[in-house]
């Protein structure tokens, strides 16, 4: 059976950030390629040209209205999976409309790994699931 391949979009301005999600991204096997971004304007223009299967998105990025941006990816690629990473739990509220999952910065890189593996394959083929867990 051929895996799925996915690429991933992470957009944020931090360095260590970008890292080590990069680095927790490329050990889950199906993920081929994760691109890293730094302005909004970039992480549109990427959704738009190679429409990624996640988004992993640091809502500082989006600046004080990120209603708007998150709008226009919503537009441009329906099927992407959108992770926001948010300072507070109050930024919460962006979840139900925009995002498959919120993540709250310095949360525990497994939770991190538990969260995208699960919206990655538990909506998809349970082969899928079971290959993931081997």
């Amino acid at each position: 059976m051929s895996k799925q391949i996915i690429v991933v979009v992470i957009a944020t301005r931090s360095i260590p950030l970008a890292d080590g999600l990069d680095a927790l991204l490329k050990a889950i096997p199906q993920i081929e390629k994760v691109e890293i971004v730094r302005t909004m304007e970039d992480a549109m223009q990427r959704i738009e040209d190679i429409k990624p299967r996640v988004l992993v998105l640091d809502l500082s990025l989006a600046g004080k209205k990120p209603e708007a941006f998150l709008e226009i990816i919503l537009l441009l690629s329906p099927e992407t999976l959108r992770v926001l990473l948010v300072d507070d739990v109050q930024d919460i509220k962006w979840m139900p409309q925009f995002a498959e999952a919120v993540l709250i910065k310095g949360v525990s890189p497994s939770a991190v790994a538990t969260i995208l593996t699960n919206l990655l394959f538990v909506k998809g083929d349970e082969n899928e699931q079971i290959q993931s867990q081997e």
